[in-house]
């Protein structure tokens, strides 16, 4: 009977206002009501999540602040005549908005978050160097039509991204809950399949380009903290001479050079070369900067416009 009361009590689903769709209590914490302004779906008053355990059994429900048993019943009754099928219309339209919102500010972003403004400057140069290089770009073509074969693998996307998380939410007091980190992945691997598809190729190598000046930052920090491996000091003379040539013939030699160099154990598991290798390390930057993209705070800004 206790429980019975309870589930009456409760109200199941609720509607996140920055999100613009419908939560389920059981996958959101506590303060995730408040970072993602979660509201009763019926009558839009802000409700808290509660995690309650009765007879064995684990209950998960929204509650309303008001204490006013009326209105949970109201509310609960008028949440469960959603379908189901209005749910998850409305959550295929919520995302389909947030990526054409990601896919406008994409390239804006990428230059404001990725690099310092004492680095811009010198950014930028290699990027415009890059996308003059039609070498450079028939090298990223099988990067691309790989990605577009695997990307179906989520599991397998989702092991890439979890190598970028430890220091993603240091500035993101907010967003720290397994809620939010999961968010920050989907919201990354929804994009990343929009960039595969054709018509975002453009975006896609522009991805690729910044992987390109991200591995070379890495590897000449590296050098300057006497920390290079000998293949990583090879891949940073490969990668210095190929942006510092203009000849595209001289860096169509230099990417052949990289598959003479053979990787040796323990830096791979099989039999590999830096021409490999670097299309490793170009894909494993690409989807960090993807997994970096500030989501969230695009959405609050989204909501702050549309509710001023």
């Amino acid at each position: 009977m206790t429980l019975k009361l309870l589930q009456c009590r409760s109200v199941q689903t609720a509607y996140s206002l920055l999100l613009q769709e419908y939560v389920n209590p059981r996958e959101l914490d506590y303060p995730d009501c408040r970072a993602f302004q979660v509201v009763c779906a019926a009558c839009k008053e802000p409700v808290f999540k509660v995690c309650r355990s009765v007879g064995g059994a684990t209950t998960h429900y929204f509650s309303h602040y008001r204490k006013d048993e009326t209105l949970n019943e109201q509310c609960e009754l008028r949440v469960s005549r959603i379908p189901a099928e209005r749910i998850e219309e409305s959550r295929s339209e919520s995302r389909n908005q947030k990526l054409s919102l990601f896919l406008r500010v994409f390239q804006e972003i990428v230059w404001k978050t990725e690099y310092s403004e004492a680095g811009a400057k010198k950014a930028k140069q290699r990027f415009f160097q890059l996308s003059r290089s039609r070498v450079f770009t028939a090298f990223s073509r099988p990067i691309f039509e790989w990605y577009r074969s695997v990307a179906h693998d989520r599991n397998e996307i989702y092991d890439y991204f979890e190598e970028s998380l430890e220091n993603l939410y240091e500035d993101y007091e907010d967003f720290r809950s397994d809620f939010a980190i999961r968010l920050q992945m989907d919201f990354a691997y929804d994009f990343f399949q929009h960039l595969l598809a054709g018509h975002s190729k453009a975006n896609f190598y522009f991805l690729l380009r910044h992987a390109y000046i991200h591995l070379l930052e890495e590897l000449e920090e590296k050098r300057d903290r006497s920390e290079t491996a000998s293949w990583e000091q090879a891949m940073l003379d490969y990668l210095s001479r190929f942006l510092k040539t203009q000849n595209e013939k001289k860096r169509m030699s230099i990417i052949a050079a990289m598959g003479d160099y053979e990787m040796i154990s323990p830096y791979t598991h099989e039999e590999a070369d830096l021409h490999v290798m670097f299309g490793s390390q170009l894909s494993y930057h690409a989807l960090g900067i993807l997994l970096r993209i500030p989501y969230l705070e695009l959405l609050l800004e989204s909501l702050d416009e549309r509710s001023g």
